[in-house]
């Protein structure tokens, strides 16, 4: 059968209410309940303000994060494994630079049985000296091979020249770092950030929402946990700005590692869904401006791309890449022509229309299916938006114009103010 008509593109589809209901447990902490999907599971995540962007010292936020799971002072790290694989759950921890996690998985019905071992984890930790050890000797031994890696040296110079070697975001760990964390260490940051005035709870999956609701009161509702108001009020050191270029020798190395890029601002910055789409266009995906030209024309690498990261107190954008280290001059000048070609020459219909699209079709991925959803909610969340950021995002994609995106790049990626970091040769 022969088709002679092109087919209908549709108009682009909303991902329809992505609101959740939220509530408020007898000690204030949120929740936020999404109930969806046809299956008898559910997850739960438990967001504390509790990243290294508060820690005292480097690893304490982390350690005290992966350390909940080790022991209470009811239950072992054993026997707490032991009861998840009973039940055919698991819970895990997670911890970025501004927040810490708790998530559990498992089957609507036991829910009732792993909530209050939860709650245990998350108040009463025990932190044991002796898993302490071993953790922290697991964590140097990682490290100490990464950071003969040129990726990780570049990642983290180019975050200490972006925010300085003093501020949370720019700290570079030390050897002696692992060394000067103790249990005394977790047990004071536990007390002053995993508290009700620092968590939300997400919950999505097919489950009674009035059950849940009170199992969540049950356990998690109560008052002995309150916030410490002198840690909500807690600000580290402002930023620093270091050298602007900085060329880190490796003699051995075959490739050499880029990171090029500046500070910006958080995703409650007017410019930042605008941002969003110039990212994208320059690096943000496979048929990106950089992946086209850098990979596919000149062969430099096996794969180059940028990044728009948001965090909760600043934000940057950043191409990063390895390359040979041959091309590693050639490949610097072909980064900067990409930014010359942004802020000099308006991006064409066609190009500016394949990036809507792709950037519509992952907002609607982003939706597809209760734990995604919980993801996407609770990544609005981390950084104090509601799902009124959700709107704004798609008539910025779908209404955005070249000029405007051009004006964007001639106000934010100016050559001047790049930052830029080689490891290698």
């Amino acid at each position: 059968m022969t088709y002679r008509k092109k087919p209908v593109t549709e108009k682009f589809l909303r991902p329809g209410p992505v609101k959740p209901r939220q509530i408020r447990l007898g000690n204030s902490v949120p929740v936020y309940l999404i109930r969806a999907g046809s299956q008898p599971v559910a997850r739960i995540d438990i967001l504390f303000r509790a990243g290294s962007w508060w820690q005292p010292k480097p690893l304490v936020a982390s350690s005290a994060n992966a350390m909940l799971t080790e022991g209470t002072i009811y239950h072992t790290g054993e026997e707490i494994a032991q009861k998840t694989d009973y039940f055919g759950s698991y819970i895990n921890t997670h911890i970025d630079r501004d927040n810490a996690f708790v998530s559990i998985y498992s089957l609507t019905k036991h829910l009732e049985s792993l909530l209050p071992l939860a709650e245990e984890i998350i108040k009463v930790p025990s932190f044991p000296e002796r898993e302490l050890e071993t953790l922290l000797e697991r964590k140097l031994q990682s490290y100490m091979i990464e950071r003969n890696r040129v990726g990780t040296i570049a990642r983290e110079q180019f975050s200490s020249a972006l925010y300085g070697s003093d501020h949370p975001y720019g700290q570079i760990l030390q050897p002696e770092h692992f060394k000067n964390v103790s249990s005394e260490d977790l047990h004071a940051f536990h007390r002053d950030f995993y508290k009700t005035g620092n968590c939300a709870v997400f919950i999505s999956g097919s489950y009674d929402e009035d059950s849940i609701a009170g199992l969540l009161d049950r356990t998690l509702g109560g008052t002995e946990w309150l916030s410490h108001p002198e840690a909500e009020e807690s600000m580290p050191p402002p930023f620093q700005t270091e050298k602007r270029n900085l060329l880190i020798l490796k003699k051995d190395a075959v490739q050499s590692a880029l990171r090029i890029g500046r500070p910006l601002f958080n995703r409650s910055h007017p410019d930042f869904p605008g941002m969003m789409v110039l990212n994208s266009i320059l690096g943000g995906h496979f048929g990106s401006r950089l992946m086209q030209n850098i990979r596919e024309k000149r062969g430099y690498t096996y794969g180059i791309g940028s990044v728009l990261a948001g965090l909760r107190h600043s934000g940057y954008i950043a191409v990063i890449s390895e390359v040979g280290a041959g091309y590693r001059k050639n490949a610097v000048k072909e980064i900067y022509n990409e930014l010359d070609r942004l802020r000099n020459k308006p991006v064409s219909k066609k190009e500016l229309d394949l990036t809507k699209s792709l950037m519509l079709g992952e907002i609607l991925s982003s939706f597809d299916g209760p734990f995604a959803w919980l993801e996407s909610i609770r990544n609005l969340v981390e950084h104090d938006l509601d799902d009124g950021f959700i709107d704004i995002l798609i008539e910025t994609i779908t209404g955005i114009s070249a000029s405007r995106l051009q004006d964007l790049a001639g106000k934010y990626l100016l050559t001047g103010d790049m930052t830029e970091v080689v490891a290698g040769q």
